[in-house]
Formats: C-alpha cells, sequence, structure tokens
C-alpha cells in the first residue's frame, strides 16, 4: 500500500485509516509548523494540483474494502503534508463514499485553503472537517504554523473557516495545538472559535516526538477552561483505540513510530 495506512489509533476519531493523496518523499505543506512530527516542510506550497492520480487511490481501496467496515471508525485524509492541496480531493473522497459507503470520511487540514471557495466545496463533500487554528493573531501565526507564502493570513483564513461553517452540514472540528508560543491565547482563540461555531473544539500539545515541548496536562486544563461554552476534547483526556495495522513501515512514515 502507497497511498492508504493505518489505521491509526487517534484520539480525536478512533480508528483511523489515512488516505495520503500526496504521497511525496517529503513533506509537502503551505505550512512549516514548529511542532509537526513530519519535521521541515521540504516542500514549501500553496499549489492546489493532482499529485496523485484518483485511479491509484481507487485500487488501493478496492482491495481492503471488505476489511474497512470491522477495522475502521472513519477514513481520513492526512498524511505527508497538506491535503487540501490535492485538486482531486473530491473525486477521491466520491470513490471512498461508493466503495466504503457506511464509514464516515474526514480530512485533517490546516486551513490555509479554506479561503478559496473551491476549496470549500470540495471540503463539503467529507462528513467530518478537523481545521487547524493555531492563533489569536498574525505574529502568533507566523511564530506557530510559520506558512510559506506571505499571502497566507490567519484574518482570512477565520473567516473563510466563519463562511464554511454557514454553508457546511457535516461536522466541523477546530483543531488547537497548545505551545509556549501561544499558551496565553486561550481567552482570545476561544473569542475566534465563537465566530466560527465549530461542533467541537480539540485541545492539543505536541505528545509525539518533535523539537517542542509539550504543554502540561495542568497547562491544558486551565486553557481548556476558556472553553466551557464548547463541547471540548482533549489529548490529555482521550483514550486511544486498538487497532489492527495493515502496513507498519506506512504509518511510522506518515505518524512517527510511537505510533
Amino acid at each position: 500500500m502507497r497511498f492508504v495506512y493505518g489505521p491509526v489509533a487517534s484520539w480525536r476519531l478512533g480508528r483511523s485509516l489515512g488516505v495520503d493523496i500526496l504521497s511525496t518523499t517529503e513533506k509537502t505543506c503551505s505550512f512549516d509548523c514548529v511542532y509537526c512530527q513530519l519535521g521541515g516542510t521540504a516542500n514549501k506550497t500553496a499549489e492546489w494540483k493532482v499529485y496523485v492520480r484518483m485511479e491509484e487511490i481507487e485500487r488501493e481501496i478496492k482491495a481492503i474494502a471488505d476489511t474497512i467496515a470491522d477495522t475502521t471508525d472513519v477514513i481520513t485524509f492526512a498524511g505527508m503534508g497538506e491535503p487540501t492541496l490535492g485538486v482531486n480531493l473530491g473525486e477521491v473522497a466520491e470513490v471512498i463514499r461508493r466503495e466504503c459507503p457506511k464509514t464516515p470520511i474526514a480530512i485533517l487540514t490546516n486551513s490555509a485553503l479554506v479561503t478559496d471557495k473551491r476549496v470549500q466545496e470540495e471540503l463539503k463533500k467529507l462528513d467530518i472537517v478537523v481545521a487547524k487554528l493555531d492563533a489569536s493573531d498574525q505574529s502568533i501565526f507566523e511564530r506557530v504554523n510559520r506558512p510559506v507564502s506571505e499571502e497566507i493570513k490567519l484574518e482570512a483564513i477565520v473567516e473563510g473557516l466563519t463562511e464554511f461553517r454557514r454553508g457546511y452540514k457535516g461536522k466541523l472540528c477546530l483543531q488547537m495545538m497548545f505551545v509556549d508560543d501561544n499558551k496565553d491565547s486561550g481567552a482570545e482563540m476561544a473569542r475566534i472559535a465563537e465566530e466560527i461555531q465549530p461542533d467541537e473544539v480539540q485541545l492539543n500539545t505536541p505528545l509525539r516526538p518533535c523539537p517542542i515541548k509539550p504543554l502540561s496536562q495542568e497547562e491544558m486544563e486551565r486553557i481548556e477552561k476558556h472553553f466551557k461554552g464548547f463541547k471540548v476534547s482533549s489529548v490529555y483526556e482521550k483514550m486511544k483505540p486498538e487497532v489492527r495495522v495493515i502496513d507498519k513501515v506506512e504509518v511510522i512514515k506518515r505518524r512517527g513510530a510511537e505510533e
């Protein structure tokens, strides 16, 4: 398997079968986040294009379709970078829907391209959108997420997420990764979340191996107090499920050895 991997044990989504529509050798992303377990972004881009042909992914999905219902809670677009960079995201989602009609389809996105109405329409084909939001202002955004282009602005992303929420019938989750640079921004980020109106806020800190030290459980609990009006999931409070992995090598490539 080259493009489909897992299932992995996700504290957010349960048994998550990954679909990587980039599948580049090194990370391809519009961000270079300081905490990414994949390391630095080798291919820095915000270009919307086809990285893997739909037929190649379809072949792998069909090969394991009979086993997915028993091993998988959700099929998730993720992998070696930002999945919304793949222009055929919606096309691949339609293939998955046809082959695995009972399994929800999700995406983990950094939200950078949600400003594009074409990308919004592709995301509307999915059941669950987990959208990154790690900053309360442009300065923190640039320190934590390190966008690869000066044209990527936090304010535009917030506006894009707010617009997308109004037209999206699925489940929208905001994932907020907290590190030292933004740990005092909980109140401001809760106000932004109030503007967007997600179905869930996921509070995270980098527990996988990376250059950034995670916040303690006590620090995360203090941050969580700002989100009392929301349904909240926190990385320290969620248990990971047992999984049966298809290809451990492909999981380690995208998730790290501890997974």
